[in-house]
């Protein structure tokens, strides 16, 4: 852990020196909103996914969860026409009171049990302490793919509370740790609470009152080593990664959305490349197989990456980072938030159940 941390601070000092300025942020990290979107939840049996949840309000608080298993049809054989992703979801709800937390193990859930022992600092194990939320499921083997959590109102109506906050931790081989924070969409007054849930845009016969919630950000920015570079200080060689998942989905018809995401790389010189590619449902894709985004087309240590729908996509996406550094020590690797700008003019579409909805 103390290795992990260090090398998160390195890339913090390259973010800094590469981003003096922003613009507002349209999904956040830091505070609570309405929707959470964890977009790398995996359990394949080498890495496992911790999820926390926390209510930031003085009241109870519902939220509808859905898993989406972005794993390929056939896992042993490249993706493409004829090997699409699952897109199987597994939907639930939890309950929080005020202030709650509360947690679980993506591979087992969390089931509901009235006995769970309080955890103490005492305990060596503090397995499913606390309040249960109502119960878990356990994912599906071999799952990657994502988490979406929807505040909802007790007659599971989406709502805009702006009171969910979340993390996920990523366990490799037992010990191995990254984590990132959830990724927010705040709700608006505009909330219809019917089962289309309009991200940013206009009002349209979809979305009768406009935006109910932020747009997707039309700019994600990654700034850090370039995919296969040394890291000057351990000698360790850096492998750089994206999860991506896109901001229209629809559960009602479990359809996969695709998005076509164009690179524009600058690096150290200011010397500028671009490239493309297309993810349907979920991906988990070094830059390496995005060209020219390697080290070895770049010549930089350092490299800026921002990344946009392209023009005629019909959706936003989401997106997390990951870096792995391996040297003689073994490997470590730490996941990272990136920086958005701008926003999207939508409107992306979230589609759920209505029969979900007590009328």
């Amino acid at each position: 852990m103390r290795r992990q941390r260090g090398r998160v601070g390195l890339m913090a000092a390259a973010l800094v020196g590469f981003i003096a300025s922003g613009a507002v942020a349209e999904v956040v990290t830091e505070r609570s909103a309405s929707i959470l979107v964890f977009p790398k939840v995996v359990a394949d049996g080498t890495r496992d996914t911790v999820i926390q949840i926390t209510n930031t309000s003085n009241s109870m608080v519902h939220a509808h969860c859905f898993y989406t298993n972005g794993a390929l049809t056939f896992p042993d054989l490249p993706a493409g026409p004829n090997n699409p992703p699952l897109w199987t979801e597994i939907d639930f709800d939890i309950w929080l009171t005020k202030q709650q937390p509360t947690y679980w193990l993506v591979s087992e859930g969390r089931l509901v049990d009235p006995d769970d022992d309080p955890c103490t600092q005492s305990d060596s194990s503090c397995d499913n302490s606390g309040i249960d939320p109502g119960r878990v499921p356990p994912v599906v083997g071999d799952f990657t793919g994502e988490l979406k959590c929807i505040e909802v109102d007790p007659s599971g109506a989406p709502l805009s509370g702006n009171h969910l906050k979340g993390e996920a931790t990523i366990v490799t081989d037992g010990d191995e740790v990254e984590k990132y924070n959830g990724l927010g969409i705040i709700g608006n007054e505009n909330n219809n609470g019917d089962a289309v849930l309009c991200l940013g845009g206009a009002a349209s016969a979809s979305c009768p009152n406009g935006a109910e919630y932020n747009a997707c950000p039309q700019t994600w920015v990654l700034t850090g080593y370039a995919d296969g570079a040394t890291e000057p200080y351990s000698g360790a060689t850096v492998d750089t990664s994206i999860t991506v998942v896109p901001c229209t989905e629809n559960f009602e018809t479990q359809v996969p959305t695709s998005v076509t995401i164009q690179f524009g790389v600058t690096n150290e010189f200011e010397q500028s490349f671009s490239a493309s590619t297309t993810v349907t449902c979920w991906a988990e894709l070094g830059l390496d197989e995005i060209n020219p985004v390697a080290f070895s087309q770049i010549g930089s240590t350092f490299i800026q990456t921002r990344m946009r729908p392209s023009a005629g996509t019909a959706s936003g996406f989401m997106v997390v980072g990951s870096e792995s550094y391996d040297d003689d020590d073994g490997e470590a690797t730490a996941s990272v938030n990136l920086f958005v700008e701008g926003e999207r003019t939508g409107p992306d579409l979230i589609t759920i159940p209505a029969e979900q909805i007590v009328q």
